[in-house]
C-alpha cells in the first residue's frame, strides 16, 4: 500500500528462465560467487555448491552470504517470476513446477 492509502498495483510476470541440472540453485550476488583474475578471488568451488544439503531446502553457503536451494524436484527448466509493485521491481519468485516443453 502506497503512504497514502491506495492499494499498490502489483504486476506479476515471467521475467526469465534458469536451467537446473545439478539440483541445486545459487543464489547470491556474483562479487560472493563468481572468481575474479583481478582481484585475485577464486570464487566458489563447484563441489561445496553440490554436496549433499542433507534435505533441507535451503542452507548458508558457508561463510558466505550466499543461500543454496535444493529438494524442490531436481532438474530441469523453471520460471522465474517477477512481481513489480507500482512499477518497482519488488521480488522474484522461482517457480519449482518443471515447464513443460
Amino acid at each position: 500500500m502506497s503512504r497514502e492509502g491506495n492499494v499498490a498495483k502489483v504486476v506479476r510476470r515471467v521475467i526469465g528462465i534458469i536451467e537446473v541440472d545439478s539440483g541445486t540453485v545459487v543464489v547470491g550476488d556474483p562479487a560472493y560467487t563468481l572468481p575474479s583474475v583481478e582481484d585475485g578471488k577464486p570464487g566458489i568451488d563447484y563441489a561445496a555448491v553440490t554436496r549433499d544439503l542433507s534435505e533441507k531446502p535451503a542452507i548458508q553457503l558457508d561463510d558466505k552470504p550466499v543461500v543454496l536451494l535444493s529438494n524442490f524436484g531436481g532438474d530441469g527448466p523453471y520460471a522465474v517470476i517477477g512481481e513489480f509493485e507500482d512499477g518497482e521491481f519488488m521480488r522474484a519468485i522461482i517457480e519449482f513446477q518443471p515447464l513443460e516443453g
